[in-house]
């Protein structure tokens, strides 16, 4: 048969436009996958962005709530100032604490101006229609003596005898930048605020940005969401010649407007890297459609795994993630424990060293996704002796222009043991998907673990780390309960308010008496604990009672004239057996050094001795 080109010439224009078709279809399906996770990653940054603003806010009331009552009950100027200062140096988010008593405004640092009866007037955070006992909140402005961009909540008091009292604190717009820094929409995007009335910008990753217009909210925009639409989609806006879109939530105790997105040009890049130009149609049609659904797969289940709320179910959701797409046996995410210097696998209960060569893949000469040697890591001589295993740290880096965050910090180590496609863009973007969602749970954990009154544990932080030594047998570790004798008479004889600042006095000697490794906890009321870690009975009773005697030399100022001393009972028992049996032996030795006459350190095995005695001599 003489088959003639004409035919050939007919089905290769069919073909290619199939083929073409085929792409255009896989391109634009890619996109709107890429997209809608990218929406979906930005909102659950801003769900992130909101609970820490709320909680800023809180801590700024209660503070003010509590400077309140030490003015209203003393009348004290310097025993205020004195608790102002106690505040903004244990507090990072606050920058200064004032107060305004008529003609003169006192500041914490020892700051002091007179004779300002109208110059207040003009200070951003004066209010002429601020009624008594209100709360003002300030628009954004550029402090004068910080030098900073900061808010101020304002409490306005009645005093007898004084016509105009105010209580200010202002809150560092940059630290809470900082915090929220690491909240991010795929490799580029991040949450930024904007002040609603000013149009200008509150919170962002640069400094430099603060305070600035934003361009991404436009006054039309402005007038539905102060109608009450606080939350929706900004699908493109132009910024620095690139067209951008942003997820928004004005539903925030500040009313600011919380917005996080990307550039609409990631999110196509991303859809377009879906597979390279072979030599011929089948080898392009294989490879595109490969990577494609590959590609597809990744940001589908990976836009999911910044929704866990616990390492469990971040883990699940990773290996659905690693079987969807490269394909793995097993894999095993460790977090890192800065405070002891470890890695920790919670789902499969391994605490481990940092690998040494480790650092040398943060220096960036180790390539990502490379096939790690058992000889070469111990984690991987520990859990794929006999196994390929590719090795990917999590490794969050500081913006160039931020000097005052070390170049990189790891907080993760992630193995996948017999990878089915060990590709580096593929595990590039597995890996920037569980640093996203590692941030996002370990923001939330720090939220949920933290004691918000004295910065210390709590009791269910406190209960988890003893769960982890005793999985690592326990050995060596000594807790301790802590009780304030006779608080119930400081509170009936002084009032609450001095009683808080007994708590926050003992919290503070705690984290200036143990190390940086101990776990500091406030278990409740003015009960406290402490993890600590020591080779022998007779050492931790010394770290103990030295702390107890500074308890015991220190003071509360009531006024002048007066103050309050204040001592501690503590019972301390070895970490062995089980959790609630060593609280309930720690529990014992406090009971009887309060019978015993308070203001001393009893070890449970001291309990154990002296109850055999007597039982004897009985």
């Amino acid at each position: 048969m003489n088959f003639k080109p004409k035919y050939l010439i007919k089905m290769v224009l069919p073909l290619l436009v199939l083929l073409v078709s085929a792409l255009v279809y896989l391109g634009y399906s890619d996109y709107r996958s890429i997209r809608e996770s990218a929406y979906s990653q930005a909102r659950a940054n801003l769900n992130v962005a909101k609970g820490y603003l709320d909680l800023n806010y809180i801590a700024a009331t209660n503070q003010l709530f509590l400077l309140s009552e030490i003015l209203k009950g003393s009348g004290n100027i310097p025993a205020f100032l004195d608790a102002a200062n106690y505040v903004v140096n244990n507090q990072n988010k606050f920058l200064e604490v004032g107060l305004l008593v008529d003609s003169d405004y006192y500041g914490t640092d020892g700051f002091r101006l007179s004779g300002i009866d109208e110059r207040v007037k003009r200070r951003p955070w004066y209010s002429e229609s601020q009624k008594i006992g209100d709360l003002f909140l300030s628009d954004f402005y550029h402090s004068n003596s910080t030098k900073k961009w900061c808010v101020a909540l304002v409490k306005k008091l009645a005093i007898p005898g004084k016509k105009n009292v105010r209580i200010i604190i202002e809150l560092d717009a940059g630290a809470m930048s900082d915090d929220l820094s690491d909240l991010k929409t795929m490799t580029k995007g991040y949450v930024y605020a904007i002040e609603p009335q000013t149009r200008r910008v509150v919170i962002h990753p640069d400094k430099a940005r603060l305070g600035v217009d934003s361009v991404s909210i436009n006054p039309e925009l402005l007038t539905t969401i102060m109608a009450g639409n606080g939350n929706g989609n900004i699908p493109s806006y132009e910024y620095d010649n690139q067209y951008k879109f942003s997820v928004y939530d004005a539903n925030n105790n500040f009313n600011w407007v919380l917005l996080s997105g990307t550039s609409n040009s990631e999110i196509a890049s991303n859809a377009l890297k879906v597979g390279a130009v072979g030599g011929t149609f089948l080898v392009v049609v294989f490879f595109i459609l490969l990577a494609g659904y590959l590609h597809t797969r990744v940001h589908q289940v990976g836009g999911q795994l910044i929704e866990a709320q616990e390492f469990d179910e971040l883990h699940e959701q990773l290996s659905a993630l690693l079987n969807d797409t490269m394909g793995s046996s097993r894999v095993y995410l460790f977090v890192m424990n800065a405070n002891e210097g470890v890695l920790e696998e919670a789902y499969h209960n391994l605490r481990v060293n940092v690998p040494a060569d480790l650092l040398c893949r943060i220096a960036g000469c180790q390539q990502l996704g490379r096939f790690c040697k058992p000889e070469q890591d111990d984690i991987v001589r520990l859990i794929a002796p006999s196994e390929p295993c590719i090795r990917l740290p999590l490794v969050n880096s500081a913006r160039q222009n931020d000097y005052q965050r070390p170049a990189s910090q790891l907080i993760g180590v992630l193995y996948i043991c017999q990878p089915g496609a060990a590709y580096p863009f593929f595990a590039k973007m597995i890996a920037n998907y569980t640093l996203s969602a590692l941030n996002q749970i370990l923001l939330t954990q720090h939220i949920r673990s933290e004691d918000q009154m004295t910065g210390l544990k709590n009791k269910n932080s406190l209960r988890q780390h003893m769960d982890q030594k005793l999985m690592d047998s326990g050995a060596g570790y000594f807790l301790a309960m802590i009780d304030v004798d006779d608080f119930k008479s400081v509170n009936d004889t002084y009032g609450h308010l001095l009683g808080d600042e007994v708590i926050l006095n003992i919290a503070s000697l705690m984290k200036y008496s143990f190390p940086a490794q101990a776990v500091l906890c406030r278990y409740g009321g003015e009960e406290f604990a402490v993890l600590m870690e020591a080779p022998d009975t007779e050492t931790a009773l010394k770290a103990l009672d030295d702390f107890r005697a500074k308890v015991e030399a220190s003071r509360i100022d009531i006024d002048e004239d007066t103050s309050c001393a204040i001592t501690v009972s503590i019972g301390v028992a070895p970490l062995h057996k089980g959790m609630e049996s060593t609280i309930s032996s720690a529990d014992r030795a406090l009971y009887q050094a309060k019978s015993q006459g308070k203001n001393q350190v009893l070890s449970a095995e001291m309990c154990s001795i002296g109850t055999e005695t007597e039982a004897a001599t009985a």
